[in-house]
């Protein structure tokens, strides 16, 4: 056996003599609600299963998410100034729009209800992101506990904010959104209209001249409302909370 040989081989005795050591790590996480708590729910069980140390975000009113203490994680509850009827009532309205009566809405008029919805939605948003970044203590709680990532759905806004705020690494888990406007315009999501559907039109890639000029007209309507609203309700919030 060569010199090359007896390294390798002794290397690898060394190796076999050394334990196996993994290091879980701490996990901050800011989930959404309804159908993407359950989506970010398999992750956790995941992480908590593999030994991680999880921390979760969720607020007074949340619909969705269980808050109550667990030896299996931490939960921290955001004290909010709207009720869980409150959450539901937004959600179902949207809903029951999008499926039953945006078809048969021309544009302008689904404009005008959309933003209406939605608005009402990005209200309890800032007003939870409000009450986080106003408590300096939990900030500094969790600066202290030194996480290693934030792991967020983008759909609740602010969980980039609070990324930097941490100074953390953040991740997006994300289910879907109407348009795929959130996965395409924050994900990155290579998606060209002409040949990928948005979420809610229920076309398949196989679409002919029709369902494509429908789907590049549906995709750049959710493009225009997403940026007007994140625009006008988010790019002052942002700065008042980073200061800059």
């Amino acid at each position: 056996m060569g010199a090359c040989g007896r390294a390798a081989l002794c290397l690898l005795f060394l190796l076999g003599l050394t334990p196996l050591c993994v290091t879980a790590g701490k996990i901050l996480i800011w989930p959404s609600e309804f159908s993407h708590w359950r989506n970010i729910e398999i992750i956790i069980d995941e992480l908590i299963t593999r030994g991680h140390r999880v921390t979760i975000i969720t607020h007074s009113a949340t619909p969705t998410m269980m808050k109550d203490q667990s030896p299996d994680y931490n939960m921290e509850i955001i004290q909010v100034p709207h009720s869980k009827k409150d959450i539901t009532d937004n959600v179902d309205n949207l809903l029951k729009y999008t499926m039953y009566d945006l078809p048969n809405t021309n544009k302008i008029q689904a404009f005008l209800k959309l933003t209406e919805i939605i608005d009402n939605m990005i209200v309890q948003n800032q007003a939870m992101c409000r009450e986080l970044f106003a408590r300096e203590d939990l900030l500094e709680k969790w600066r202290k506990e030194q996480f290693d990532v934030l792991l967020t759905d983008p759909v609740t806004v602010c969980g980039e904010l609070l990324a930097q705020k941490l100074n953390l690494p953040f991740i997006l888990s994300l289910r879907l959104l109407f348009g795929s406007v959130v996965a395409r315009l924050c994900g990155q999501l290579p998606a060209p209209p002409s040949y990928v559907p948005g979420v809610g039109l229920g076309y398949t890639d196989q679409m002919d001249f029709l369902q494509r000029v429908k789907n590049i007209l549906f995709i750049v309507f959710h493009d225009i409302v997403f940026k007007v609203m994140a625009m006008a309700k988010w790019d002052h919030f942002f700065t008042e909370v980073m200061g800059k």
